[in-house]
């Protein structure tokens, strides 16, 4: 891996989680519309994917997966802009603040985290192929969907007709309150993936280097011999399921175990030793990356919410 992907990777996330920590305020200040659900400890395989892909990929992010949107182009004012309600936002304020996306950027908006999305991601892959593009799709769910019946069908079918497709399991430990022994009965999420025929990889989901390293050439086997891959990061979340949720059920000492190996930390920490970045050069970046989103956030601010007089658009044919 170069020195410059190296680079994008602390970037992706350093920014990622100066507008969640930024959002995570405005939230409790009363100034977002809707929800506010972070990524906190899980940017690494969102900025992961983002490094490896290519400009025909398709993907499909969960809630946690701002740092993929980030990745694949994303602006911070474009982001405050979807969470303040703004009618430059991606969804011109008109819809739930986690359900946007950007085609150009082969990011669909999310219809749901439980499983719907691999499906889309699928289908929109088997026709960019069929189309003579050179294009693989990236699906991300957490470790409490894998029981869905909609993840089931998605990857049974991927399976089968041999997509070119990463399904990416995020195993945060905890769907919403749930754990994990009350979810499945398998040791490892990644051993469903024998069920389907499929290979299996089981990935350290806080090491965003390591990552990047293991899948990239996992994905460029995809492209010449496409099939689907399962792919389970052993991750944690380090705040609630959203802001309304104090995660008092989550025990403080696995917490702990997970903050010793935060993403950001292991990421400058390999930076460091390998040379690629010297103190003074990682607080000036932290620094600029500060800026640049205290800069978004002000401009979102004076950025107009929609017109009333646009209240019926998009709704019925013709408007």
């Amino acid at each position: 891996m170069n020195d410059a992907t190296s680079l994008f990777l602390l970037r992706v996330m350093l920014t990622t989680r100066a507008i969640e920590e930024r959002l995570i305020r405005l939230y409790h200040q009363g100034r977002i519309f809707g929800g506010v659900y972070t990524g906190f400890g899980q940017e690494a395989s969102g900025a992961a994917v983002a490094a490896i892909a290519a400009p025909n990929d398709l993907f499909a992010p969960c809630i946690r997966n701002l740092s993929l949107h980030i990745g694949r182009g994303a602006s911070p004012r474009d982001l405050f802009r979807q969470w303040l309600g703004r009618a430059d936002g991606p969804t011109g304020g008109r819809d739930g603040n986690v359900h946007f996306g950007n085609l150009d950027h082969g990011v669909y908006a999310m219809i749901s985290h439980l499983g719907a999305m691999i499906s889309v991601v699928s289908g929109g892959v088997m026709a960019r192929r069929y189309q003579g593009m050179d294009s693989v799709g990236f699906a991300f769910i957490g470790d409490g969907a894998t029981s869905t019946g909609d993840f089931h069908e998605a990857v049974n079918f991927a399976a089968v007709r041999e997509v070119p497709l990463m399904v990416v399991v995020e195993n945060n430990h905890y769907a919403y309150s749930t754990p994990n022994a009350s979810q499945f009965r398998c040791r490892n999420l990644v051993d469903k993936a024998a069920g389907y025929g499929i290979e299996g990889i089981a990935l350290d989901g806080n090491d965003a280097i390591g990552l990047t390293e293991a899948l990239a050439p996992v994905v460029a086997d995809l492209r010449e011999k496409p099939r689907t891959v399962l792919v389970e990061v052993d991750t944690m979340r380090m705040r609630g399921h959203g802001e309304h949720d104090d995660f008092s059920y989550v025990p403080r000492e696995l917490l702990a175990a997970y903050a010793a190996r935060d993403p950001l930390t292991v990421c400058r920490e390999i930076l460091l030793a390998r040379g690629l970045i010297d103190p003074p050069g990682l607080e000036a970046l932290e620094a600029e990356v500060q800026q640049a989103v205290d800069e978004a956030q002000q401009a979102a601010f004076r950025d107009p919410p929609p017109s009333p007089s646009t209240l019926l658009k998009g709704v019925y044919a013709g408007e």
